[in-house]
């Protein structure tokens, strides 16, 4: 969908139905973002792309798979301390407590209606969420696999100790969603959510 698109879906959404929870979000580089309203809180459904913070100051990011090409299906992956201060202004990194309320708002922690359908090989996807997971994998040192195509991880603000962070994980041939503590210094995708 285009720009223009996102913007007349958008202003349509609005004169029509007076709101239909969605919101069209540009981050701080001009990208745009089509969000949605699960529960009580206002979601993107894309993956972050910002190469700065939020002031406008340079940050360290990965590309998927290491390729440029993969950012704007895939979105940038960011480490613990960069995916604090890159959402957008108004936006803020989710915390356990607003993903557990999305999988609660689809009364599931199935990873069929959350992931994009076609994305992930072989599977049969509903995405009946619209959330649109897709299996950007994950950046690190070189020391492990990057997991491009078979899995993503998605930050939480919420820490389980000082050296590991929550983070949510939907991966290939999984119908679930699994919930596990990483190290900070990995780097993940990002979901920004609307601040109250």
């Amino acid at each position: 969908m285009t720009l223009i698109e996102k913007i007349l879906l958008t202003i349509g959404c609005m004169a029509i139905f007076s709101g239909c929870g969605n919101q069209l979000l540009v981050d701080q580089d001009g990208n745009s973002y089509s969000t949605k309203t699960y529960g009580n809180t206002i979601w993107m459904t894309e993956n972050l792309k910002a190469t700065q913070s939020k002031n406008g100051e340079p940050i360290q990011f990965f590309y998927p798979n290491g390729d440029t090409s993969h950012v704007n299906k895939f979105g940038l992956l960011y480490d613990f301390e960069t995916a604090c201060k890159v959402c957008p202004e108004g936006w803020r990194l989710p915390t356990n407590d607003d993903w557990e309320e999305l999988f609660n708002w689809n009364n599931s922690r199935e990873s069929g209606p959350f992931k994009d359908n076609q994305f992930w090989a072989n599977e049969t996807n509903s995405n009946s969420s619209l959330f649109s997971s897709r299996p950007a994998g994950f950046g690190n040192n070189g020391e492990h696999s990057n997991q491009f195509n078979k899995k993503t991880l998605f930050w939480s603000k919420s820490k389980e100790t000082e050296e590991f962070i929550w983070t949510y994980i939907f991966e290939l041939e999984n119908d679930s969603i699994r919930k596990a503590s990483q190290h900070p210094t990995y780097a993940f995708s990002v979901r920004c959510v609307k601040e109250d």
